[in-house]
């Protein structure tokens, strides 16, 4: 039981640590974010798909140095000594890896998806985009989770990368193959938003595929027998 306590104070002690080498990071990116939500208030058709071009940009570059710069840039920076020097066993240390990153992430991705859609509701923004706005933002969060799975089960900063490359270039064919769908496209000029099978459904696989990626992740962490 004190090793335990030990182990979770120590978790605790590395995500603060985590916190505090990325919160200048963050608070550059949620101001960047306000401006960008500004841009899509105008709620004009120019001013909110520019706002929306942005504003996945946005969330894709936080992802991006979340992963890079708090786990691959970890072992590149030579402090792995440091690491093995605390009191912590490899299973807790990715533990509180995965944690850290998904905090640091999904809080400011929260955020800013709920200030999108708060400008959506409160202009005359059409509702009827609020499920092609969500759709898209989960699908982000769900490839972010892809690279963070990377970074964390290989240390591999070629491989994150390339996970990274993917999955954006994907986000294209992902908006036109879902915007082509009748049941999504037609609803976009409606005055409230329109939750049907077809955008339910993308929304659960969306979903589904995240916790898989996440629980996945955290299985072969938990089978790791030393920190690399």
């Amino acid at each position: 039981m004190t090793t335990l306590f030990k182990n979770t104070n120590m978790i605790k002690r590395l995500i603060i640590k985590d916190w505090e080498l990325m919160k200048k990071g963050i608070a550059g990116y949620m101001a960047a974010g306000i401006v960008t939500i500004g841009i899509m208030g105008m709620a004009t058709e120019i001013t909110f798909n520019v706002g929306a071009i942005l504003m996945i940009t946005l969330l894709i570059v936080i992802g991006a140095r979340s992963a890079v710069e708090s786990i691959v840039n970890e072992k590149k920076d030579q402090t792995m000594p440091f690491i093995l020097s605390l009191p912590i066993s490899p299973q807790h240390y990715a533990l509180a890896k995965l944690l850290s990153n998904l905090v640091l992430y999904i809080v400011p991705w929260l955020i800013l998806v709920l200030g999108m859609l708060a400008v959506i509701i409160s202009t005359p923004i059409y509702n009827g985009v609020i499920p092609l706005v969500v759709l898209v933002s989960v699908y982000i969060l769900a490839a972010y989770c892809c690279y963070l799975a990377t970074a964390l089960l290989t240390y591999s900063e070629g491989f994150t990368i390339a996970v990274m490359i993917v999955t954006n270039l994907l986000i294209n064919a992902f908006i036109i193959g879902i915007m082509r769908m009748p049941e999504i496209n037609q609803t976009f000029k409606a005055a409230t938003a329109s939750w049907n099978s077809t955008s339910l459904t993308i929304l659960a696989a969306e979903l589904g595929f995240t916790c898989v990626i996440l629980v996945l992740t955290a299985y072969l962490q938990q089978r790791k027998t030393n920190f690399l």
